[in-house]
């Protein structure tokens, strides 16, 4: 009996019985496609779908709190739900200004939106101790140069929209930027640093007797820091003692007890662990170079023999100002005054913060 023959026949019978056709296959790959739908992508869709209404609703709660509209709401959610908390446009004007330019490229039509939340935000103008972000941050007024094929000229910032910027030139020229053409403007904001920029003129107009450039917004600002640290504006009251020549701090422990009498009583006006802007309302006659000693307090803290030399001298005859750099700040002072510093920072960040 020939049973190789027989079981060759059977396996071939079996392979033939359960082969499965095309719409077998068919249907278990429907099947597979379907449980991963159902199980993986349908719950993670309809939970983004949830999250994303949830973070519209809480937007829409922030922006009514902060005086908004629907329609403002509505525009400013379109830039903010790209970002990763789209909350930020309502608190940091960083982000702010970010969604403000998408916006204002994006149609001219969305600027007198724009004006509005940004002066319902208080938005408008950006705290003397934060630094400028985009062109937008600059004040009207502020003097600079524009620099045009090698030459530099004054000029200010004659205005400011949603949309551009227009700087005047105050000096007279030979010839001045035409559109297309590009220029270089820079300036010096006080207690900050020197800023610049580089825009394309878009259009030149006539306005006073003056040349007004128009330019585009950019958030490409350069910046020079002018101070290893910085100068904290405050109002501190201080006496100090000029000795009207440069003294070396190893003199110090030599020269006898000053009497009180001898010292003249001033305002501190700015401070950093580096110098001091102190100011007397008297005019004073004094050399750059020259040495004083400073005594002042400070939240509590009493900061005596601080031996200080002159670098910069300003003011009128009835009011004379100084910078000056620390020559012998202990250890311990200047970390106090760095303390005290990051303390105020954070005050009048809270405070600007809340004000909004």
């Amino acid at each position: 009996m020939n049973y190789q023959g027989g079981f060759e026949t059977f396996k071939e019978a079996t392979r033939y019985m359960f082969q499965p056709d095309l719409a077998d296959v068919l249907l278990v790959l429907f099947g597979f496609v379907a449980s991963v739908f159902v199980l993986i992508v349908l719950p993670y869709a309809v939970s983004k779908y949830l999250a994303s209404r949830s973070v519209r609703r809480e937007f829409e709660v922030v922006g009514k709190q902060m005086g908004l509209n629907e329609e403002e709401i509505a525009l400013l959610y379109k830039c903010a739900s790209t970002l990763e908390e789209p909350n930020k446009v309502f608190y940091s004007k960083y982000v702010f200004e970010r969604c403000v330019g998408k916006l204002v490229k994006e149609s001219s039509d969305n600027i007198p939106i724009i004006v509005s939340v940004r002066k319902k935000l208080k938005f408008e103008h950006l705290p003397w101790f934060l630094p400028l972000a985009t062109t937008r941050d600059i004040e009207v007024y502020q003097t600079g140069f524009v620099s045009y094929k090698g030459k530099s000229y004054g000029a200010a910032v004659w205005e400011k929209t949603e949309e551009d910027l227009k700087i005047a030139i105050l000096d007279r020229a030979p010839e001045f930027p035409q559109p297309g053409e590009k220029v270089r403007f820079s300036f010096l904001r006080e207690d900050d640093g020197r800023y610049y920029f580089e825009a394309e003129v878009l259009n030149t107009y006539l306005e006073g007797g003056k040349v007004i450039l128009v330019v585009p917004h950019t958030e490409k600002l350069g910046k020079v820091q002018l101070r290893d640290s910085i100068r904290w504006k405050v109002s501190i009251p201080a006496r100090a003692f000029f000795f009207n020549r440069k003294v070396k701090a190893e003199e110090l422990s030599l020269i006898e007890e000053l009497p009180d009498e001898s010292f003249l009583e001033g305002t501190i006006e700015n401070i950093s662990t580096e110098g001091v802007k102190v100011c007397f309302n008297r005019f004073l006659s004094a050399k750059e170079g020259d040495s004083l000693l400073l005594e002042f307090e400070w939240k509590g803290e009493a900061f005596k023999n601080i031996l200080a030399e002159i670098r910069h001298i300003s003011g009128s005859t009835d009011r004379t100002c100084f910078g000056l750099k620390f020559l012998n700040l202990k250890k311990n002072y200047e970390d106090t005054i760095r303390r005290f510093i990051i303390e105020e920072q954070r005050e009048a960040l809270k405070a600007y913060k809340m004000d909004r």
